[in-house]
């Protein structure tokens, strides 16, 4: 009896293992370059990447190295590239572009 719960047990930590490796590989990867912005219809966004469910933490850290987003009334001048673990679903933005919500930032740089 016992040691049918032990197998019980390994195959269900096993299962579970399996599982949480395919959700965290499930990103992809991808380097986003343009201008940061802040618009109504879209929020925070660099090129095709979507920042707007990134902690407070990791945008000032965007913001420290890219400087504070522009607006359609105050645009910005310095690009700016990311690269960042991404979701394979996209959006769309309020001009019609694809947008990949970024689950993770890698790297920030000025261009």
């Amino acid at each position: 009896m016992a040691k049918r719960a032990q197998i019980g047990i390994a195959a269900i930590l096993v299962i579970g293992g399996t599982i949480a490796q395919c959700s965290a590989a499930s990103g992809l990867r991808l380097t986003c370059i343009g201008n940061l912005t802040n618009t109504r219809e879209d929020g925070i966004t660099l090129g095709q990447c979507d920042l707007n469910f990134l902690s407070v933490k990791d945008v000032n850290s965007i913001e420290d190295i890219c400087g504070i987003p522009g607006t359609i009334d105050t645009p910005t001048e310095t690009k700016c590239r990311i690269k960042a673990t991404v979701s394979p679903q996209t959006s769309r933005s309020a001009d019609h572009r694809e947008l990949y919500r970024v689950l993770d930032v890698l790297t920030v740089d000025k261009r």
